[in-house]
């Protein structure tokens, strides 16, 4: 019986993580990351200048970058910006100051969906 139980139990586990593991990245997950990571150190969700860019409004917008040229704050481009702090930088802002953080692909999804919901 309580080999049955347990058994159960395993399977409602597996089932609940697998469920997880599709589920929508959470942006609440998202903004818990961006504080323990130290994100939240450098930009800011209020439109106070810190050593980042902000994130307000940020997804969507167009960004000029330092060269001149001008991107869409796009997944792709916050991805890029978080695995490779130098390869773009935004206007203003200086190269080197946004260290290397290591993040797994769902971290960084977590954290891309928390982003998108700053407004």
């Amino acid at each position: 019986m309580k080999r049955n139980l347990l058994l159960i139990a395993l399977l409602g586990l597996f089932s609940f993580l697998s469920a997880c593991g599709n589920a929508s990245p959470d942006p609440g997950m998202g903004q818990n990351l961006a504080v323990i990571k130290g994100c939240a150190a450098c930009h800011s969700v209020d439109e106070a200048t810190k050593i980042g860019p902000s994130w307000v409004g940020l997804y969507g917008s167009q960004v000029q970058l330092a060269d001149g040229s001008l991107v869409i704050a796009d997944d792709s481009f916050l991805i890029e910006s978080i695995k490779e702090p130098n390869a773009k930088i935004v206007k203003g802002y200086s190269k080197g100051a946004m260290p290397k953080i290591s993040l797994t692909e769902q971290e960084l999804d977590t954290l891309v969906a928390y982003i998108k919901s700053v407004k």
